[in-house]
Parts: structure tokens; C-alpha cells; sequence
């Protein structure tokens, strides 16, 4: 293999020290490559994708340090992080973030670090459950159970899979979610959900209707478009009015 260069550091790499990217550029494995998090693939990201990644760890784990972590050692019930999955995951409703945490030692349990990523809680739009058949220590094949999660509007990594310990666990974090949004996965059940269903419905009917006679602006497509969106994915104004306020200073 030809020698190449770090498109990040510039130090020179080969074959063995070298991480290849989908767009052809590389970067080296013992210093940039372990910036980005085990959740993170770069076999199909970007020179862009890793830099963005890079970033969004370098600040996530800022806010962490910061505001996350004394609230994960709070004795304040309505302060306290919601542990989730096999504990990558932290929930902080008084925020409205969700930290995913990467935990690394030098020496097995020695010299801990964490690298985490930040997200808005309203950014959530995926939680769905997902197994993968893999061989055990002993040959045998088993299920390994996981949450694919993902996040709009997101830079760097946006998607990942959360391993949980059952598909019981699984569900008992999507209930978690869904109540947190106001989701009701039974429909007819509650008049929050069945007045946002008609909402939807109304919507959908308006900007059908609109496009066909051309009369919708798009300050009516956009109300048009919320009603359907608050019906899928629940209201989620006061998530983003909490997340906002606390990345604020993070944000300048």
C-alpha cells in the first residue's frame, strides 16, 4: 500500500496505521480516528462526516463536564439523568438533552475517560427496535437486541445502535420516550390523541387541497405540515424551548 497522509493531522500513514474514508482521503488511526466515538463507523463517511463528528464529541463532551455530569450526581429528583439502555444513554428532562456516552480505559479499569455526544431531545425522530443474530463465546448462535435511534438535523453522527439488555428493556424505553412526547401508541384511547389525529388529518387535506388550486402560502403549509408532524411525533415545543436555553451558552 502506497503511503498516504492524515487529511486532518498530516501525519504520514500505511496500511496498517491508516483509516480509509468513502471519499478517498484517510486519517491516521492512533490519533484522529480515536477522537470519534466505538458508535461512529468511518468506513462510509466523509473527510466532512468525520470533522463534523469530531467536533460534535469535542463540545458534547464539554456539556457534559459542565452541566450533564453534576446533574447525573444531583440528589434532586426533577434534576437526576434518566439511565437508559445498558447505560450509554442519559436522559435529562430538566434540559431537554440526551448525552450518549462512551466510556474508555487505559488499563481495564483504570485511567477512565468519557467522550460524549449531545442531542436536543426534540431532534429524537427514531426509536425503533432491532436484532442482529451473532455467535456467543461458545459457537452458539443468539440474539443481540438494540435501539436504532435517530436524530434530525444533526451533524456528525446522527444515527447509531443502542444495545439494550431485552427486547422488554427496548420496549420499556420507547414507552419512556413516547410518554415524554405525548405519544399514544393506542389510537381512540385519549382526546389528546384522537384531536391531534383530526389535526392530521385536516392538514394533510389542506395542503392537498392547496397544491391542487394553488392557493396555500407557506405559512399555512408550514401549520398544515405541524399538525401532521404533532401527530406523529408529538408536541414537542417545550423540549426545544428547555434544550435551547441550556446549550445557549454552548452555542455562541
Amino acid at each position: 500500500m502506497a503511503k498516504h497522509n492524515c487529511a486532518i493531522c498530516g501525519a504520514e500513514v500505511g496500511l496498517m496505521s491508516g483509516q480509509k474514508l468513502a471519499d478517498g482521503n484517510y486519517i491516521c488511526r492512533k490519533v484522529c480516528r480515536k477522537k470519534t466515538m466505538k458508535f461512529f463507523d468511518c468506513i462510509p463517511a466523509t473527510l466532512g462526516d468525520v470533522t463534523a463528528h469530531i467536533a460534535q464529541a469535542e463540545k458534547g463532551t464539554r456539556i457534559w463536564n459542565e452541566l450533564l455530569l453534576p446533574l447525573k450526581k444531583s440528589k434532586d429528583k426533577a434534576e437526576k439523568l434518566v439511565q437508559l439502555g445498558k447505560g450509554d444513554l442519559y436522559v435529562s428532562p430538566s434540559t431537554g438533552l440526551v448525552a450518549l456516552v462512551e466510556t474508555r480505559y487505559k488499563f481495564i479499569v483504570f485511567g477512565k475517560s468519557e467522550v460524549v455526544c449531545v442531542y436536543r431531545l426534540a431532534d429524537l425522530v427514531q426509536y425503533d427496535y432491532e436484532e442482529e443474530t451473532v455467535k456467543n463465546s461458545e459457537g452458539k448462535e443468539e440474539k443481540k437486541p438494540y435501539c436504532v435511534m435517530m436524530f434530525k438535523d444533526t451533524a456528525g453522527l446522527y444515527g447509531f445502535r443502542l444495545e439494550v439488555r431485552s427486547q422488554k428493556d427496548y420496549e420499556s424505553m420507547a414507552k419512556y420516550f413516547d410518554t415524554l412526547f405525548g405519544i399514544q401508541r393506542t389510537l381512540g384511547n385519549s382526546f389528546n390523541n384522537a384531536k391531534r389525529q383530526l389535526d392530521a388529518i385536516k392538514g394533510a387535506a389542506s395542503i392537498v387541497k392547496g397544491a391542487v388550486n394553488g392557493t396555500m402560502d407557506e405559512q399555512q403549509a408550514a401549520q398544515a405540515a405541524g399538525a401532521i408532524g404533532d401527530y406523529f411525533m408529538g408536541d414537542r415545543t417545550e423540549w426545544i424551548k428547555k434544550a435551547d436555553a441550556a446549550l445557549a451558552p454552548y452555542n455562541q
